[in-house]
């Protein structure tokens, strides 16, 4: 028997738990297994001399656990599970899960067994998980200033550790710029205010320098503290471990330090939990960042709507209520402090003879969900008649029920007017025609038709000119405003594009390719096919394409403005006709006397009828893309025209529904 009560003893204080057991009250202990002091820190000898310990060292805040272990006794139940925090002897919080059993004797509760489970890893993981759900939501609603926000990310870090203390200080040319720091005295916080960052400048300045994680387990006794160890124990500040917060180039924005009152290596748990809060506070920055970039960005769009003539509109269709942008009162010619925005309203502004075929347009998109594009007149409260280019657009909510319209308005008047006149001088010179003979006046529609074309194009690129140029002007604007290099790298990229565009539309004026218009200049094709590529990367991020380019360097003579086009147009087609998800192959290969470049998609490729037709100018072949894109049916025409002025050739392999690949060849000399 006494064999048998060692071996008892052994096989409890083997198990992980901390195994006990107690009278019905909970007051006195009988007995507890030696776990009690890896997982509590107090010797089974306290824990057993004195009556109430248990109950004298749970966490304040669930003192309420006690009642849970009355209602056990009362309700004849003969087990249960309790879970609640213990505070240790070094002051820390432990996580218990506590597995109760009630020992009868005559049917009456007798004594109380049970096994604590330290369970702190599993809950602090879960409390943590919340708090950065809730830290992510309130930054996400942009209502709390990022000063609260980080605030109360900090206070959340040492309610986990309370025997910690976390700061975070922002870094800005050089030096400690600002600091959040709910717990460290104020005092210490104002006088690191403007430390400089290096090797030897505490924990913070040093992981920014080396711009890697820095643990000072004792200040008292670090290098790295030696300049500022007066101060940090004078308010008692004993360790210090500092992570630097890093963006995506990997420049360091800020840091996030954590403070104890004794010499402290951290744990495993603790490395976690600093690692998942850089990454978190890395998150919160760029989040503020880009919001900032984003409001600055609107801000200027509206101003340019207002110089391009271009508003914008939304319509709640199950709220009825309709939002319209200041360039499109501006239009309207109407005060927004005067006029409530409704579709009642807009009707009333539209011109009589337009109403009923604009209804019936509004109509069509409501009940086909198809976009449209048309032209309508309005009149202003003046009287004056103004005429605009429109586009609707219908979207609906998963069941297919109509949620919202949303739309844009281009003022044409002058546009419309030029055209009028141009019809007029049409007329006329009809008149004048049927005086000449056949021959006569077959010669001069030719010619007439040349010139409609011309002035044709001559509009198009006035109508384009206008909102690009607005474009171009905002970004420059922008650029000047001293953004982060990885923001202001994207607005160049927008500038370039944008300046393209201009020279793209002035080009449309004249026929391209010309022999005589080539400016042929030493160029490298793998350079171009990359720049190409990053113009054009947005939109296939837009529909989650990838874009891959194989290319070696190789240098030919042609001219690069003009083959940019080309390559350019190549692989926006590409993009264009290719679904989500696709994957598009540049390739750049060198044969005897030529170099070729492929495009190949992964596209809904291109119907048998339509292959002869598709180098046409104004060619009856365009089709949308596979997101709607519209399609002009120039691009592949001016580019034949372009390719064939320097002596190359241009040609297609494709399958409908299995891709594309176009080919250019180009000759070497």
């Amino acid at each position: 028997m006494k064999n048998n009560q060692e071996q008892l003893y052994t096989l409890l204080q083997s198990i992980e738990g901390v195994v006990w057991e107690a009278d019905t009250n909970m007051r006195q202990f009988s007995f507890i297994s030696d776990q009690v002091q890896t997982i509590l820190g107090f010797s089974p000898e306290e824990w057993l001399g004195q009556p109430g310990f248990w109950k004298d060292h749970i966490h304040p805040e669930d003192q309420q656990v006690a009642v849970g272990y009355r209602e056990l006794l009362s309700g004849n139940i003969k087990s249960g599970s309790f879970e609640y925090r213990m505070i240790r002897s070094d002051g820390h919080i432990v996580w218990i899960k506590d597995k109760v059993t009630v020992i009868y004797k005559e049917d009456k509760p007798f004594l109380l067994r049970g096994i604590m489970l330290d369970n702190t890893i599993a809950e602090r993981l879960k409390a943590l998980e919340n708090l950065e759900r809730e830290i992510l939501r309130l930054n996400s609603g942009l209502t709390a200033s990022l000063q609260d926000v980080l605030s109360s990310y900090m206070l959340g870090l040492e309610a986990l550790f309370p025997q910690m203390q976390c700061s975070f200080h922002r870094i800005k040319n050089g030096r400690i710029a600002s600091a959040v720091s709910p717990s460290l005295p104020p005092a210490y916080v104002t006088a690191i205010m403007g430390l400089q960052i290096g090797e030897n400048e505490g924990s913070c300045g040093t992981a920014v320098a080396l711009k890697r994680q820095v643990i000072v387990s004792d200040i008292a006794t670090d290098l790295r503290w030696e300049k500022y160890r007066f101060l940090a124990l004078k308010y008692n500040l004993r360790s210090c471990w500092s992570n630097p917060v890093m963006d995506i180039e990997g420049d360091v924005m800020a840091t996030l330090a954590m403070y104890y009152n004794e010499p402290k290596l951290p744990g495993d748990e603790e490395l976690k939990v600093m690692e998942r809060a850089t990454a978190l506070l890395r998150i919160i920055l760029e989040n503020r960042q880009k919001t900032e970039i984003i409001s600055e960005a609107n801000m200027l769009m509206l101003q340019s709507q207002e110089l391009a003539h271009f508003g914008n509109w939304c319509w709640d269709i199950q709220h009825d209520i309709v939002s319209w942008s200041p360039a499109l009162y501006t239009i309207y010619g109407l005060d927004p402090k005067d006029f409530k925005a409704t579709f009642m309203g807009y009707q009333e502004r539209l011109h009589p003879e337009d109403r009923n075929r604009i209804y019936q347009t509004i109509e069509k998109v409501l009940t086909t969900g198809e976009d449209a594009e048309f032209e309508e007149r309005i009149i202003r409260p003046d009287g004056e008649i103004r005429n605009l280019r429109s586009w609707a657009k219908l979207k609906s909510d998963q069941y297919g029920a109509p949620m919202e319209m949303i739309g844009a308005c281009l003022d044409i008047t002058e546009r419309v007017s030029h055209i009028e006149t141009i019809k007029q001088r049409n007329r006329q010179l009809q008149e004048i025609s049927e005086q000449h003979t056949r021959v006569i006046k077959t010669l001069h529609a030719l010619e007439q038709s040349q010139a409609d074309n011309s002035r044709m194009m001559k509009i198009v690129a006035h109508d384009l000119r206008n909102p690009i140029g607005a474009i171009s002007l905002s970004i420059a604007h922008m650029i000047k405003k001293g953004y982060p290099e990885k923001d202001r790298k994207i607005l160049e990229i927008i500038k370039r594009a944008a300046d393209d565009s201009l020279d793209l539309v002035g080009d449309l004026l004249y026929v391209p390719g010309r022999a005589e218009e080539m400016h042929k200049e030493p160029v490298d094709l793998k350079q171009m096919l990359h720049y190409c590529t990053d113009i054009l990367l947005h939109k296939a991020n837009d529909k989650k394409q990838q874009i891959r380019v194989q290319a070696k360097p190789a240098t030919i003579l042609i001219d690069n403005e003009k083959m940019w086009r080309v390559v350019s147009n190549l692989i926006a087609n590409a993009v264009k006709f290719s679904q989500h998800g696709a994957i598009i192959t540049i390739r750049l290969k060198e044969n005897p006397g030529h170099i070729v470049i492929e495009v190949e998609d992964q596209g809904i490729g291109i119907p048998e009828a339509l292959q002869d037709k598709i180098f046409d100018m104004f060619t009856e072949a365009k089709r949308p893309g596979t997101a709607g894109e519209v399609s002009f049916g120039m691009g592949l025409a001016i580019s034949k025209q372009i390719v064939e002025a320097h002596k190359g050739k241009i040609w297609f392999e494709s399958k409908p529904g299995n891709g594309t690949i176009f080919f250019v060849e180009l000759p070497l000399q």
